[in-house]
């Protein structure tokens, strides 16, 4: 039975690759397709991004707008939410009928031997992979099997030592030692972003948590070998999310709103998702003088408004959203010698400002170098696929590998097996 695989190394960088440093992954890119341009979305943050990977949708289609978002009630007020709470997609359900737009990689295959997500991210990132509990989901904090909620395992953490277990306990479900497993196996690791939020670029702390990744990546690598030897084909797609660049400087958006003039509550929400800020006004308000607001301030990198939303995957007036501002960065190095400085929105309440660490969630270069390297059949061994590419396209590749094409249910992309742009190794 063919199986396919897809292991993230949350907020990997490209440039972070290398034979020392991550020798498994450095391994993959000999044997499979490596993408040079990958991309992740806007935002450059896991909920959204597990969202688009789950559904090969952008967010103008299935709806999770980022990490931090709103929700507008039928009193046309807004609700601001983090959307990593376990609480987050019950409430779009009620709100919408749905938890999200289009179908996940679980609902489509239910019935076409389902699909095992071990998740050890936020909570509303892992549910994001499957809301209707349509295939098995194993978290820190919930658990389910199609249809049946779980007691979730209690001795996760999220650190290395966690994504240790947590791929331990994948491996014995994907690859049972009786019976059949899964045909999709989603294994989402929780560093080197865990660790990079709490330390610096290139500090040793950060090094050593790529290098953990990077050995849980090496364990599932051995396993899909060992159902290659035993004539199934597997295809195995491993990367990252999003990258990350260096905190500069802290901006609270809520007060720079407030001292322009502008009411921030159930009428104005400025939804902080790290490097990027996501605003949304209640219907009848005029946003012409917000966005001109917006556009004055020298924190604001990039302003995107009107069609400008649609060109990066989000939807104008979706839950009253206006606008979506890129913070300013620069190519700058930090104290070890990794470039990439970015200004951050200052986050909710309860959440650090980490000056001189890890953060996403933007346009900057390093948040839009995720890794995505590809091998199994349509994939050629070493070969580079200088083609646009984001995470909306991997489903539809995972789908085109097992014979499912798009169910009848649209997606925004596209698969990449044996694309004109992939050309061969040298």
């Amino acid at each position: 039975m063919p199986l396919a695989l897809l292991v993230i190394l949350d907020g990997l960088r490209r440039d972070a690759v290398s034979p020392d440093r991550t020798p498994n992954l450095w391994r993959l890119t000999q044997r499979g397709t490596s993408f040079p341009h990958y991309r992740s979305m806007l935002p450059s943050a896991t909920r959204c991004v597990s969202a688009c990977t789950a559904t090969g949708c952008v967010p103008a289609s299935h709806g999770l707008g980022g990490n931090a978002t709103a929700l507008l009630g039928e009193d046309g007020r807004l609700t601001a939410w983090d959307a990593g709470s376990p609480a987050f997609l019950p409430a779009r359900r009620a709100r919408h009928g749905q938890a999200l737009f289009r179908p996940t990689l679980a609902d489509r295959l239910a019935g076409h031997g389902g699909a095992t997500i071990f998740s050890n991210v936020s909570p509303g990132a892992a549910l994001a992979h499957d809301p209707n509990r349509s295939g098995r989901l194993l978290h820190r904090v919930l658990a389910h099997r199609p249809g049946q909620e779980e007691a979730p395992p209690s001795d996760i953490t999220l650190d290395a030592a966690g994504d240790a277990l947590l791929t331990g306990r994948f491996l014995e479900e994907v690859f049972p030692a009786t019976g059949s497993g899964p045909a999709l196996g989603v294994l989402w690791l929780g560093e080197p972003d865990a660790s990079q939020h709490a330390n610096p670029l290139g500090s040793p702390a950060a090094w050593a948590a790529i290098a953990a990744a990077d050995a849980c990546l090496g364990r599932v690598m051995a396993a899909a070998d060992r159902r290659r030897a035993a004539g199934d084909q597997v295809l195995l797609l491993a990367g990252s999310d999003h990258g990350h660049e260096t905190v500069e400087g802290v901006v609270d958006v809520d007060a720079e709103l407030a001292a322009g003039g502008f009411a921030v509550g159930d009428r104005l929400v400025a939804a902080s998702n790290g490097s990027s800020v996501l605003v949304y006004q209640a219907p009848g308000e005029d946003p012409a003088a917000l966005l001109a607001f917006l556009r004055s301030r020298d924190w604001a990198g990039s302003v995107h408004a009107g069609a400008e939303l649609h060109a990066i995957g989000q939807r104008p007036g979706a839950e009253g959203l206006v606008a979506a501002i890129s913070m300013r960065r620069h190519n700058g190095v930090n104290a070890f010698g990794i470039p990439g400085q970015t200004l951050v929105a200052k986050p909710a309440a309860g959440k650090p400002d980490r000056l001189g660490c890890g953060q996403h969630g933007g346009l900057g270069e390093a948040e839009q170098s995720p890794v995505m390297v590809i091998e199994g059949p349509g994939f050629a061994p070493g070969a580079r696929d200088h083609g646009a590419a984001q995470p909306i396209h991997l489903a539809p590749s995972i789908l085109a590998f097992l014979g499912h094409g798009d169910a009848g249910q649209p997606m925004d992309g596209t698969p990449l097996q044996a694309r004109p742009t992939q050309e061969p190794a040298a």
